[in-house]
């Protein structure tokens, strides 16, 4: 009977890790196709297009080298955070197969954070970049820089702080177990 309870958190572990590794996989796909649907697809989604500095029917309006250099750099932040949940995926699934407290777990959660930061910093300058190239060939006094910063922004600096700090911690406590384990 204690067996079975003792086991029981590790089970609980298991199975949500099991299902945030499939929200991962869905995480990616959305991530890396929500820039392309918003623009090719009107009306699909206007909630997405609130942290855009141009519009999309300007981007739409584009054509040639213009369009595709401005959609690449709008895809930047996108393709970064695909990557941090890449590796959040591979966190999960670490703890799926019940290693939880081992080195390479860690490191993914790790990496998650360093990913969300370079996201959260380099997204105004994309959003920047990208307002430039849509209106580069407009005449003068049409052409624009936006900046977007918002407050989310800075929570999820925090907590990226939060996140890359927790899995040094755990990082650093694995090894510490390491060495006074190979004393033993």
């Amino acid at each position: 009977m204690s067996t079975t309870r003792n086991h029981a958190p590790l089970k609980r572990v298991h199975t949500i890790s099991t299902l945030l590794y499939w929200v991962c996989a869905l995480a990616i796909v959305f991530e890396i196709s929500v820039v392309p649907l918003v623009l090719y697809a009107p009306g699909w989604v206007e909630v997405s297009t609130s942290q855009m500095t141009i519009s999309v029917a300007d981007v739409q309006a584009l054509s040639g080298w213009q369009k595709a250099a401005t959609i690449g750099v709008m895809m930047v932040p996108s393709l970064i955070i695909a990557y941090g949940i890449y590796r959040l995926r591979k966190m999960f699934g670490a703890f799926a197969a019940n290693s939880i407290f081992n080195i390479e777990a860690i490191g993914h959660l790790k990496a998650f954070g360093i990913a969300l930061l370079i996201q959260t910093l380099v997204s105004p300058l994309t959003g920047a970049a990208s307002s430039v190239l849509a209106t580069f060939n407009r005449p003068e006094g049409e052409r624009f820089i936006s900046i977007g910063l918002s407050n989310a922004d800075a929570h999820t600096l925090f907590l990226s702080g939060l996140i890359i700090v927790i899995a040094w911690v755990l990082g650093e406590a694995v090894r510490i177990d390491d060495e006074n384990r190979s004393f033993v």
